[in-house]
């Protein structure tokens, strides 16, 4: 499978939308992927294939009616394996955490939404206009077409609470306590769970181990002489024991295996390729 990112060139998105990913194979054989526990929300698009869950992973089909396949990735807290095969052509636009919700309405879940949500997601002149945008070769000419899009449905999210927790979190690298957040952004324990709850289907707490996670695979990934150890110690964990349950737990790997494994797509996402 061929994967590359496009960064969002309006400055109007970029405080909402992180980057688009494209996914494309061609090949009969089947092609493993493995996404690790993110803060991002991604949209994903393509037609005339859909993403089935069978076991523990999401397996590509081809679809009976050529129609367009609609699903988004939430905040999940375990890894997602993806095995595609034959023709696949795929978008996946990833949003910052709130920045999904200044353009759809649609609950964000931490499980994949694998049917009947391309109509909710989009109009049928938006349907219209993402069938052009599938159908254009030229991946530049696409990022811009869909940065076009963008515009059209982006929308006030006044949820502000919400919004200066989970930048406090981003700044502090998950290094605080949901206690700080609190005190923080002067808002009770009950209305922050109910947030974080209500559009990103897990507590405070787990966004926080969350980006802890990702700043570790981080690290791991572009440091390669940095031990585990200090890996460890940089993102928090108490101690090399602490680190090797948590990516356990969130990975399905210890850190070792994780630095043998990880690989980035320009530099801009982690994976796992099997």
């Amino acid at each position: 499978m061929i994967s590359e990112v496009h960064k969002i060139q309006c400055k109007k998105l970029q405080p909402f939308v992180q980057y688009i990913l494209y996914n494309r194979h061609n090949q009969a054989s089947q092609h493993s992927v493995t996404s690790f526990p993110n803060t991002n929300i991604c949209l994903g698009i393509s037609k005339g294939n859909v993403l089935l869950k069978d076991h523990e992973a999401y397996i590509s089909k081809e679809s009976k009616q050529n129609d367009m396949f609609v699903y988004t990735t939430g905040l999940y807290t375990t890894p997602h394996e993806f095995k595609v095969s034959k023709s696949w052509d795929e978008i996946c636009i990833d949003f910052h955490p709130c920045g999904y919700y200044h353009f759809f309405d649609l609950p964000s879940k931490h499980k994949i939404i694998d049917e009947g949500f391309t109509s909710s997601f989009f109009s049928r002149d938006d349907q219209i206009c993402l069938e052009d945008i599938l159908n254009e070769p030229d991946l530049k000419k696409r990022s811009l077409a869909i940065e076009k899009l963008l515009i059209s449905k982006l929308k006030p999210f006044d949820q502000n609470d919400l919004q200066l927790a989970v930048e406090y979190i981003h700044v502090n690298k998950g290094l605080i306590s949901v206690k700080e957040v609190l005190r923080y952004t002067k808002c009770s324990e009950r209305k922050m769970y109910n947030l974080f709850n209500d559009h990103f289907g897990i507590t405070p707490k787990w966004y926080i181990r969350i980006v802890r996670i990702r700043q570790a695979l981080k690290l791991i990934t572009f440091n390669p002489l940095l031990s585990l150890t200090e890996v460890a110690y940089q993102c928090g964990y108490n101690d090399q024991s602490h680190f090797i349950k948590e990516a356990k737990l969130m990975c399905n790997l210890i850190p070792k295996k994780l630095k043998n494994n990880l690989i980035s797509i320009d530099n801009e996402v982690i994976i796992s390729k099997k």
